[in-house]
């Protein structure tokens, strides 16, 4: 009777299977580490100069250059030393009278273009009122734009209400 010797299969199936699972591996880690897994895309990069109308109680903000961004994808955080407030579109007619282009209109914020955020209390001469954020004169502001589906970034800059 013929006896048939099959134990070098297992041995070599072994090893190829060991080099194919390490491979993988080696290929998802390089794939996280490289972003791929991050979800996050890229905000848009903008400079951009802010100054304040204490007598129309609104922030105008100038595009100088850089990415193109839509109002309606942003949002504009203000702090002071202690507090801070985010504003976007969808404050308008509560906290905020107006987060709007100057001119065209299409809220498609390019290079040269400005944009303001107007508060709510018109009668008030000392500051701007956004809802229970107020900013009263000679108080440094710290703004900045951020992109909503990124969270990251577009621009920022400080300014001081006199």
């Amino acid at each position: 009777m013929k006896k048939i010797d099959d134990s070098a299969v297992s041995p070599v199936v072994g090893v190829m299977l060991m080099l194919v699972v390490t491979i993988i591996i080696a290929a998802v880690v390089s794939a996280f580490a490289g972003g791929i897994g991050g979800g996050t895309g890229k905000a848009p990069q903008a400079s951009v100069d802010c100054a304040v109308d204490l007598d129309k109680h609104l922030f105008v903000f100038e595009h100088k250059g850089g990415d193109a961004f839509a109002l309606n994808d942003v949002k504009v955080v203000l702090a002071t030393q202690d507090t801070k407030t985010t504003l976007s579109i969808a404050d308008i007619g509560g906290n905020v009278v107006a987060f709007e282009e100057i001119g065209s209109g299409d809220n498609l914020i390019t290079a040269g273009d400005k944009f303001i955020l107007e508060g709510d209390d018109p009668v008030w001469t000392d500051g701007i009122n956004f809802g229970s954020f107020s900013i009263v004169k000679n108080t440094k502001i710290k703004w900045t734009i951020i992109d909503k589906s990124t969270d990251k970034t577009i621009a920022t800059g400080t300014i001081a209400l006199l």
